[in-house]
């Protein structure tokens, strides 16, 4: 018992230590037992206002700090203070959390901030509405501003704005009532939902809006940074209400009937529907008017160039008809109307066939044919005008892309050549002419002399008697007149050979490719393939490279004549060695129309042609003849008619 006794002082001193630590240690809300201090705006309807018959603080932040102190397990008791005692009585202790709208001040203290769902709270500029010359915040220099005692109102502008004359007054009704009589002109509503409600209440008047809203702020749960695990039990608590939407009811009993706030609950739904009606909207709107100026522009576009192909087509030198598959014609312009004879009416209803003369229809025929399957082809052919006037005509003919596969249509291009072939064929009669003429002035000059001596000194041998020295004498002049007319003979057959050899290294496959690109416009008219067989390496040897060039394209220019269209030219070249010297073997095949058997023997003859009506001389192949002797070479052919023909050249290389 006594021992008992001695223990009790030790136990109650224990107990009261533990009391003490537990008060220390613990948080200040603790210190009341489960109780937590919330101030809130006691003017700030619907969010929170104090009402003095009743004696009770009532709105959405009431409520929400209830709802927040429900979940967190706790016992709430509210108070309503002046907007700007909110944050000192929080820093000071006085309360454990605030509730009410964000600003710069709140930024500035040590405070841990969660932002609720309430955004798109507007500070913004009421003015009175007589007062005409306040525009903005900008224009506030000079005029009376009325004001909350103790509201924090250098955060609301920016700092040039210090010159400003502020009337204070003990309420936000109070502030309005001065703005409402003129006594100020102006008051800037940290919460301009809040401020519109209280002059609604007090039936203010004077009273507008204006201008864009100067901030934008969300409505917050302040707290103490120093108060740990407080923040962090209504943190958890705020976001277990946000999880299950317990908030809605609070929701709906404050804000429910204010559009702003409602529409705040499904701002993001309701800004991305508006947001893609509004795009889609404008989108039809520009598509629309895009559309329209494009037709308009297309349309202009095809109107100018409707004119200006017609007036193209109308002031063309050439006849121009399209025609159809079938050859009628289906329009012409003016030169083909005044050339023919025919009017517009009488022109459409005949074909391209009943224009050229009687034996010219098939080629007509075969000629669209061609036309329609290679989708081009050009050709010469003789029209008879209306008058039985005979116009020759070089027509060329393409598809026109515009067509559609059912009505497709050839525009035919047709110059009249009449005139032109008349002064080609007096060119190349006045030429021929005029080189015969040359050649035989040069003859007759060249060869009278030394027959005039052969025939003096035949007829002194046949009419006088004359020794046997005079008549050795007549016989010598006679033989070197003879030898003289041989040499005048002899450089005349040589006119057109060529001087002295300008030798250089050739390279033969080189020098081919360079001659058919000369020839490149020729093959391409009558759609002549070109086939080459070379040897893998280089085939080089020495000659005169512009000689060597004349001949093959000479040789090129005869196979070019003789395919009709549609041909092909096989060029092959092949080396040949044995005992150190060697050959090189080029054959150059057509497949034209080919030399009759009786001409085999004469086309290395000068002067002799097949081909009178393309203004030959016959003496290419002549000249290549010659050019090959030059170079040690020979020249040969072999032919086929109607198959085709084959020069075949051999050049010696060491």
């Amino acid at each position: 018992m006594k021992s008992l006794n001695r223990l009790t002082p030790l136990v109650i001193c224990s107990l009261f230590i533990h009391i003490f630590l537990c008060i220390t240690l613990n948080p200040s809300y603790a210190i009341e037992g489960n109780r937590i201090k919330i101030g809130v705006s006691k003017n700030n309807p619907p969010f929170s206002e104090f009402d003095k018959r009743d004696a009770i603080t009532r709105g959405y932040s009431v409520d929400l700090a209830k709802l927040i102190a429900e979940n967190a397990g706790l016992s709430p008791e509210v108070y309503a203070m002046n907007e700007s005692d909110l944050i000192r009585a929080l820093t000071h202790g006085e309360v454990d959390m605030i509730i009410g709208i964000k600003d710069k001040f709140y930024v500035t203290q040590d405070l841990a901030l969660i932002e609720t769902k309430i955004t798109g709270l507007e500070t913004k500029l009421l003015v009175n509405s007589e007062c005409m010359s306040v525009k903005s915040y900008k224009d506030l220099a000079g005029w009376k501003v009325a004001i909350e005692k103790g509201r924090h109102f250098p955060w609301l502008l920016p700092s040039e704005h210090k010159d400003i004359d502020f009337v204070e007054a003990d309420t936000t009704d109070d502030a309005l009532a001065l703005v409402n009589s003129g006594k100020a002109q102006a008051y800037i509503s940290k919460n301009f939902l809040s401020t519109i409600y209280t002059i609604q209440k007090n039936r203010f008047q004077n009273i507008k809006g204006i201008g864009d809203a100067i901030e934008v702020s969300p409505l917050v749960i302040a707290l103490d940074n120093k108060n740990p695990e407080l923040l962090k039990s209504v943190t958890m608590a705020y976001r277990k209400i946000l999880e299950n939407n317990s908030d809605y009811a609070v929701y709906d009993k404050w804000l429910g009937n204010d559009l702003r706030f409602y529409m705040s609950r499904y701002m993001k739904v309701i800004l991305v529907g508006v947001g893609i009606g509004l795009f889609a909207l404008l989108s039809f709107i520009f598509w629309n008017y895009t559309l329209k100026s494009k037709i308009a522009l297309i349309t202009e576009d095809l109107r100018n160039s409707e004119k200006k192909y017609r007036d193209l087509i109308e002031s063309s030198p050439d006849m121009i008809y399209l025609i159809s598959r079938h050859g009628e014609i289906r329009l012409a312009n003016k030169i083909a109307l005044n050339h023919m004879g025919y009017d517009e009416k009488e022109l459409s209803s005949l074909r391209l066939h009943d224009l050229v003369l009687p034996e010219e229809t098939g080629r007509v025929r075969d000629f669209i044919d061609e036309v329609f399957r290679d989708k081009y082809s050009n050709k010469k052919f003789t029209f008879r005008s209306k008058e039985g006037n005979k116009i020759q005509v070089e027509m060329a003919a393409t598809i026109m892309k515009e067509s559609s596969p059912a009505d497709e249509l050839a525009c035919c291009f047709s110059r009249d050549i009449t005139e032109r072939m008349r002064l080609e064929e007096n060119l190349i009669h006045a030429d021929r002419l005029a080189i015969m003429g040359r050649m035989a002035a040069g003859i007759a000059h060249e060869i009278n002399n030394p027959l005039g001596i052969i025939l003096a000194n035949a007829q002194d041998m046949l009419y006088h008697a004359l020794d046997d020295k005079d008549a050795v004498e007549s016989l010598k002049l006679i033989e070197s007149s003879a030898l003289k007319t041989a040499k005048i003979i002899e450089d005349m057959l040589n006119f057109t050979s060529p001087g002295e050899l300008q030798i250089v290294p050739i390279n033969l496959p080189q020098l081919i490719d360079a001659s058919l690109g000369l020839l490149k416009q020729r093959l391409k008219q009558k759609k002549i393939t070109v086939e080459k067989r070379y040897p893998a390496g280089i085939v080089n040897f020495n000659g005169d490279e512009n000689l060597i060039q004349q001949l093959l394209i000479n040789i090129f220019l005869n196979s070019i004549q003789a395919i009709r269209n549609e041909g092909m030219i096989r060029i092959s070249i092949n080396e040949i060695r044995d005992n150190g010297n060697g050959r090189i073997i080029m054959e150059i095949e057509d497949n034209g129309a080919g030399i009759p058997e009786e001409d085999m023997q004469k086309i290395f003859t000068p002067f002799f042609t097949s081909r009178r009506e393309n203004g030959g001389f016959g003496l290419g192949l002549f000249i290549s003849k010659i050019i090959v002797e030059k170079h040690n070479g020979s020249l040969a052919a072999r032919s086929e008619e109607r198959k085709g023909t084959t020069m075949k050249v051999e050049f010696p290389f060491n």
